[in-house]
């Protein structure tokens, strides 16, 4: 379980003072005795996880905390690959949707259009 300390000391702020040593010992051990920890790390905007599994796959996933079991640490290689397959998929997966918006206003302008001709053609004009 992890807190953020810096927002327990600034709940706490005003009633900290009232609280004898003793009180902030106990308080101290309570924390300790809990894993309690200050939150440490890079901040950031949000993060993903990069994979390569064993049959050489590389896999983005949304949830940073999904467990792993890696043989090795990751090295320049990997970071290479890996970057370059998922560009390549984003490229990919980008152009198959443009595709596919392609496609549907294209069947739609000819779903248009045979309604035309199948009007005009009723009028015999």
């Amino acid at each position: 379980m992890t807190i953020d300390l810096s927002t327990l000391a600034d709940t706490a702020a005003d009633t900290v003072e009232e609280l004898t040593d003793d009180q902030r010992e106990q308080l101290r051990k309570m924390g300790q005795e809990a894993s309690i920890t200050e939150e440490t790390g890079t901040r950031a905007e949000t993060a993903f996880l990069v994979v390569i599994t064993p049959d050489g796959q590389v896999l983005a996933e949304p949830n940073i905390n999904t467990k792993i079991r890696s043989k090795r640490p990751a090295n320049l290689d990997d970071f290479q690959r890996a970057g370059h397959v998922l560009v390549d998929d984003a490229i990919a997966i980008k152009t198959a949707s443009i595709t596919g918006q392609q496609i549907m206003q294209m069947t739609s302008a000819l779903v248009e259009q045979q309604r035309n001709q199948a009007l005009v053609s009723s009028l015999k004009l």
